[in-house]
């Protein structure tokens, strides 16, 4: 059949080529074979589908968290000189700073206040060895402590107070997370508010005692951190089907200062100061636990395109099974070269053959000219033979 009358034939030019296939009787080939092939196939359905849920398509996001501190605490002061005075009221404004901070929160377990005064005195935050380390402008020189003597705010020893607040641990902490997956589901926002307006243990309110009692791998007590404070995160963790309107996100606490610094620097303090008149102030030192609140999280809904990119792709793990089978057959069996000449046929060396069939060809294609030339001088020798023999007739 030709194609299209341009004398091409249509089954030499849409022929079918087609695999050769060698069956190789040999139990232990078949066995190493069939166990690959199992050992694939469970982990492409296992691993790929099951445990990592191949057929999903996931984002990443981080949403918004927002705090409130509800409860108050009573506490009677320590002096310096060992006496307690009376009790003092703290409200939660008073003892939980920054007042208003995205996601962090911090809550004061311990104050110490001193009452300070303008003058020349050791300023215990300016260690020295020598007068050049202080500051001339102020004349500052090095005492045998080995701190500066210079103007600066002067401690009265006689004024400290120091306030154990030992409440603050049932302390409730109303904690609000939302997340967005906006690739994934633009229109929809997840919220610990959807369900739960209100405070509720357990979901999204919590005790500092609590929260401490979460720390993974090992829980803390609030009396362990009571005077040097700690430095925790607390995560929400939302892992989400977008096609489902609920979702609960997972709480996980982990302790930060122990992360982050040696032995000496655990814990969490800062100071505050409140000034009664340009010369004079209280020094307020507190401890206490630092919070650092997170939202993240995952969604994921079922993608057919995934689902097929993943199945061809590990579908082609199958043909590794093949070629270790027939590495092993041809490289480390007792009968490998058998194999050998069984799965491969070598052929001959044509190059010379080609080469005679070229010159054939050659040759034939001057042969019509030659032959023309022949018949030409064979027509000229008859011409001269009939002339001649006319002559002697």
């Amino acid at each position: 059949m030709e194609l299209c009358g341009l004398g091409e034939d249509l089954d030499r030019t849409c022929s079918y080529y087609s695999k050769k296939q060698v069956e190789v009787r040999d139990k232990y080939l078949g066995i190493i074979q069939c166990a690959m092939q199992t050992a694939m196939v469970t982990y492409i359905v296992l691993g790929i589908f099951i445990y990592n849920q191949g057929y999903l398509d996931y984002e990443p996001a981080r949403g918004a968290i927002a705090t409130h501190v509800h409860g108050d605490t009573v506490s009677a002061p320590i002096s310096s000189s060992g006496v307690q005075s009376s009790a003092r009221f703290f409200s939660a404004e008073e003892i939980t700073q920054p007042g208003l901070e995205n996601g962090n929160v911090f809550v004061t377990t311990r104050l110490v206040s001193t009452r300070q005064r303008r003058g020349t005195c050791e300023d215990q935050t300016m260690p020295c060895g020598s007068d050049s380390e202080c500051h001339t402008e102020v004349n500052g020189l090095c005492g045998k402590q080995g701190f500066c003597v210079e103007n600066s705010w002067c401690t009265d020893e006689d004024s400290e107070k120091v306030y154990e607040l030992n409440g603050v641990g049932d302390m409730s902490i109303w904690i609000k997370s939302s997340i967005q997956f906006v690739g994934l589901a633009p229109g929809k926002i997840w919220s610990t508010e959807k369900d739960h307006p209100y405070p509720e243990k357990g979901f999204n309110l919590f005790t500092l005692k609590e929260l401490l009692a979460m720390i993974k791998p090992s829980p803390v007590q609030l009396e362990e951190v009571f005077k040097l404070g700690a430095a925790i995160e607390v995560q929400f963790i939302w892992n989400c089907h977008v096609a489902d309107d609920k979702c609960k996100p997972e709480v996980k606490v982990r302790r930060l200062d122990i992360l982050f610094g040696s032995e000496e620097e655990r814990g969490y303090s800062f100071n505050k100061a409140e000034y009664i008149t340009d010369d004079e102030r209280w020094l307020n030192t507190m401890s206490g636990v630092r919070i650092f609140l997170r939202t993240v999280g995952n969604g994921h809904r079922l993608s057919i395109v995934k689902f097929v990119m993943k199945a061809s792709t590990a579908g082609t793990l199958l043909t590794v099974a093949g070629l270790v089978t027939d590495l092993l057959m041809l490289q480390a069996f007792k009968y490998s070269k058998m194999y050998f000449a069984r799965k491969y046929e070598v052929s001959q060396d044509f190059s010379e053959y080609m080469e005679k069939l070229a010159e054939k060809r050659e040759h034939e294609s001057r042969l019509p000219g030659m032959l023309a030339e022949d018949d030409r001088g064979a027509l000229e020798r008859d011409a001269n033979w009939q002339n001649r023999l006319g002559e002697h007739g």
